[in-house]
């Protein structure tokens, strides 16, 4: 990598344009294995193996070059053979040095006519480094996984609601290379390969309308995982709530108060205010830019806060898998505070530099094939002070009555959510609950019912929040996807009592249920 940086460096040129002034090199590997299952049988198993290489080509100067929101870099199979390696380098750097110097001139012509912001560079001066992380984790143990996962699914054998079932285990290593022009040389563990043991569920209602639940646990190795015993409890209740799922009643479209549980609020935040903190979008101008102008002011409660902390290294004694040392772009991890008791202080940047945020602050985050942007890593909602967890039953009770509501709701787990982006769509965002319980508000009774999902805009959404929990808690099995790909991230928040929520209708997959029985285990 070193030796053709060195060539490009110096030799690569045009005619009469000059040589790159930046050249990224970034390789990562992948060793990953996969076992799934289903009602005690096993499905497939499979090991792959494989090695990305992107390069990203800058000309120009950092004052102005050829890159913005949509530039891609370069990437392709890489290899561990050197010599395989540098021919493949060598192939990706003059495409990218070629689409490099026109897309600078597009750029430099498109300026002519809609100029940008004056006085931004389009990349920031960052000091490098050079360190090594070893491996970490134990060796991949597919044979383990594969009696785990029939053990597992085999619980679902016993219920007859539960039409079909799939319990996956998934195990990954990899590292990471990074070496620039400017003297960065990175060698880590690959980023967003966490090992993570998902089980799901599926059933219909009587009105054949499909209904399904989901549990995952993240891990290094399978030793870190919850007891066996723990772990055959938990899918006693997801054949449980499946089931429960299909009986339950149908609920219409309606607003009321809701009361959050910690997962479902740290997806909420996430959607809702976490994407559209990314530095990038402040500075694109097809983007919202919902916050551009709010440095500085109240953007929600006084009582919360928001931070993105990828130093932060375990939760309750659980690694996080948005945690690391090192971004994407070689710059050292840094804690960031976002909002500080509701005032906007901060936000997600990568090198790329926006009004009043001249610098990187280490969030520059992208999978194999892209470049990266600035992305969330641990998000952390915080409540100062906060509310004890029963207290925050007993207002959602009386915020119903006071609306003259004869339900409230409370809405556990996520699904995940989508919140648009482009300035050419509305501001909406939508956070599917795993189950949503409806809230009798003179009893307390709580109904499980189906077939809806949380609606809003951030603004108001977010605003409507008057209280959060003690009870912080982590969500660690999530992918975000954005301009630069799937990477993975945790969240660590508290329950959430918001004044008024929005449950509109989800998307519905109807059929007629089964027409026989399922087959008893072990008869035929």
């Amino acid at each position: 990598m070193q030796a053709e940086m060195n060539r490009s460096m110096t030799r690569l040129k045009l005619k009469s344009f000059g040589p790159p002034y930046f050249i990224a090199y970034r390789l990562e590997t992948s060793d990953q294995a996969e076992t799934e299952a289903s009602i005690g049988g096993e499905i497939s198993r499979s090991r792959s193996f494989s090695s990305t290489l992107y390069v990203e080509v800058r000309y120009g100067d950092r004052h102005f070059d050829n890159t913005d929101l949509r530039y891609r870099g370069w990437h392709d199979s890489g290899s561990l053979n050197p010599d395989l390696l540098s021919r493949k380098i060598w192939w990706l750097t003059d495409e990218a040095y070629k689409g490099a110097v026109a897309g600078y001139l597009r750029k430099k012509a498109r300026r002519l006519e809609h100029p940008e912001e004056s006085g931004l560079d389009d990349f920031s001066a960052e000091p490098p480094v050079k360190a090594v992380i070893r491996p970490r984790g134990p060796r991949l143990a597919p044979e383990k996984s594969e009696r785990l996962v029939r053990l597992l699914s085999s619980v679902l054998l016993n219920t007859p609601e539960v039409y079909t079932s799939n319990v996956q285990i998934v195990e990954s290593r990899g590292r990471r290379y990074l070496l620039t022009s400017e003297g960065t040389r990175i060698a880590t563990p690959t980023e967003n390969l966490p090992d993570f043991l998902v089980a799901s569920a599926f059933s219909r209602a009587g009105d054949g309308m499909g209904v399904s639940d989901e549990l995952a646990w993240t891990f290094r190795g399978l030793e870190s995982l919850p007891p066996r015993a723990a772990l055959l409890k938990a899918m006693d209740r997801l054949a449980l709530e499946t089931k429960q799922k299909s009986l339950a009643p149908l609920q219409p479209p309606v607003a009321a108060p809701a009361l959050l549980d910690p997962e479902f609020t740290g997806v909420l935040f996430h959607e809702a205010l976490g994407h559209k903190l990314e530095g990038e979008r402040q500075r694109d101008p097809d983007q919202s830019q919902v916050f551009k102008d709010l440095v500085g002011k109240r953007i929600i409660p006084r009582f919360l806060s928001l931070i993105d902390d990828p130093t932060l290294a375990s939760f309750a004694g659980t690694p996080l898998h948005g945690h690391y040392a090192y971004d994407d772009e070689g710059v050292i991890a840094q804690k960031v505070v976002l909002v500080d008791h509701g005032i906007l202080r901060n936000f997600l940047m990568s090198r790329w530099p926006i009004q009043g945020f001249p610098h990187s602050n280490g969030h520059g985050r992208a999978d194999a094939y892209s470049r990266p942007t600035g992305r969330m890593a641990v998000l952390i909602v915080k409540a100062e002070p906060p509310t004890p967890a029963k207290t925050l039953r007993d207002r959602l009770l009386k915020l119903a009555q006071d609306q003259g509501k004869p339900y409230a709701f409370y809405l556990v787990g996520s699904f995940g959510g989508d919140n648009f982006t482009s300035r050419e769509s509305p501001q909406t965002l939508q956070v599917q609950p795993r189950l949503v319980y409806r809230v009798d508000a003179k009893t307390g009774a709580m109904t499980l019912v189906r077939g809806v999902r949380m609606v809003g805009t951030p603004l108001a959404v977010l605003n409507r929040i008057v209280a959060a929990g003690d009870d912080a808690t982590l969500a660690n099995a999530y992918f975000c996807g954005a301009e630069s790909g799937f990477v993975s991230v945790s969240q660590i928040a508290p329950s959430a009592l918001i004044s008024q929520v929005e449950l509109q209708r989800t998307p519905e997959n109807r059929a007629r249920p089964p027409i026989l029985p399922p087959p008893s285990p072990g008869k035929r």
